[in-house]
């Protein structure tokens, strides 16, 4: 288990409800190893060992990207969660992208609409912006470029800084409302970190770094995802350190000074 795991115990995930899982007759099959016990209410505590081991691997996979410097784009679109998604993507250095209202077919894998959609979210912002432009428009133009561009604004706000189609992974926080997000994380060989229940229905294809518990819980996953981004921001770090200390070794190098011979 990595240092950065090591400091969140078993009791601080306890504490947030992170344990509290599904009734056993909806746990999903594949998630039975996840089951610590199943109390006299037929509900199913979470073997938290396991998640703090799967974090472990998140925190890894994290780390690993924050040293590459790629994007995190993180999607989480359910109501309990949608607010929580924008909060967290803006926790980051440099504000990651993000999908907290819906997740439309094709943000991964048809990256050349999507980009057409977005220059086209440029060109409305600049006219509704432009003051003097906008007051020659007529009432009904008016309004129609508003709702064009508040509904345009809704679905892509989050992904206007994604710079290409294939961030460094994607963070999915409630994997029940987002099975075509994953899909096509996996079609184009993006890793994918999953926030899951025992009651998830769609697991990604690689469960190592599919973190079970309480996904419910706002505070369990605050907890798990600052985790991530202090993997995320290590990773960054040490890439920045490299890059300095190879600066100063070329900048302390000798010149070589060039000498004609003389015959």
């Amino acid at each position: 288990m990595s240092s950065t795991n090591s400091q969140l115990s078993l009791m601080s995930l306890y504490e947030v409800g992170a344990h509290r899982g599904s009734h056993k007759s909806r746990i999903n099959p594949k998630l039975k190893n996840q089951v610590h016990k199943i109390d006299n209410n037929s509900l199913c505590v979470i073997d938290l060992t396991n998640t703090l081991d799967s974090l472990a691997e998140a925190t890894k996979l994290m780390y690993s990207v924050g040293k590459k410097r790629k994007q995190v784009l993180i999607v989480g679109t359910s109501k309990y969660i949608s607010e929580y998604t924008v909060k967290f993507a803006n926790t980051f250095a440099t504000p990651m992208p993000y999908v907290h209202y819906r997740w439309l077919g094709g943000q991964l894998t048809n990256w050349q609409t999507i980009r057409k959609t977005l220059k086209e979210i440029d060109k409305l912002e600049s006219i509704v912006n432009n003051v003097d432009f906008f007051a020659k428009l007529t009432r009904n133009e008016q309004l129609s470029k508003t709702r064009e561009y508040q509904k345009k604004m809704n679905l892509f706000a989050g992904i206007r800084n994604l710079k290409n189609s294939f961030p460094g992974v994607v963070i999915v926080l409630d994997p029940k409302k987002n099975k075509t997000a994953i899909l096509e994380a996996e079609t184009n060989k993006v890793p994918l970190i999953c926030f899951t229940n025992l009651n998830t229905i769609l697991l990604p294809q690689d469960l190592s770094t599919s973190i079970t518990f309480n996904n419910t819980s706002l505070n369990a996953v605050d907890l798990i995802a600052n985790k991530l981004l202090e993997s995320y921001n290590q990773g960054a770090a040490d890439a920045l350190a490299i890059t300095e200390a190879r600066d100063k070794d070329q900048k302390d190098k000798p010149k070589t000074v060039f000498r004609p011979r003389v015959n």
